[in-house]
């Protein structure tokens, strides 16, 4: 059961490889750093909205997500301008 489910994710990826290769062949550089940052964002939410909600002792506020989003870009940009 383990092997099948590993494969058939194994098959996603290459086909979402595939895709992406092929679609993006010609994508300009503003249009991938665009994918790019939604993705980032979207697993950020991902972390801190569902992986690390065990780690909290107290509910989860907007602030507190916020203010994760937002040192993250802080560190984001000012590594882009070193």
């Amino acid at each position: 059961m383990v092997a099948r489910g590993a494969t058939g994710i194994a098959c996603l990826m290459i086909v979402g490889a595939v895709l992406g290769r092929t679609l993006l062949a010609d994508a300009s550089e503003h249009t991938l750093a665009g994918l790019l940052s939604c993705g980032s964002a979207a697993l950020l939410f991902l972390v801190t909205e569902e992986l690390l909600i065990e780690a909290h002792d107290s509910a989860d506020t907007a602030v507190t997500t916020t203010m994760f989003f937002v040192g993250f870009l802080i560190f984001e940009l000012l590594g882009m301008m070193v």
